[in-house]
């Protein structure tokens, strides 16, 4: 029950962690100056939410199976 939790945690986080650090990277290049607006975070955060909403669910569906 604990190792389906463990590895939950580290593949929702650790995704999570590569949208952000990857999202953050690409806002640097003048290429995708488009990243910097309002609309653009808003809607990075409801994305990370819906992934973290996700694991959350899966990891919770692993460990009761």
């Amino acid at each position: 029950m604990l190792n389906p939790l463990f590895w939950g945690f580290m593949i929702t986080f650790g995704g999570l962690g590569l949208l952000w650090l990857g999202f953050i990277q690409l806002r640097k290049h003048p290429k995708f100056e488009k990243l910097n607006s309002r609309q653009v975070n808003k809607r990075m955060l409801q994305l990370s939410f819906a992934l973290y909403f996700t694991g959350f669910v899966l990891t919770l569906y692993f460990m009761l199976n």
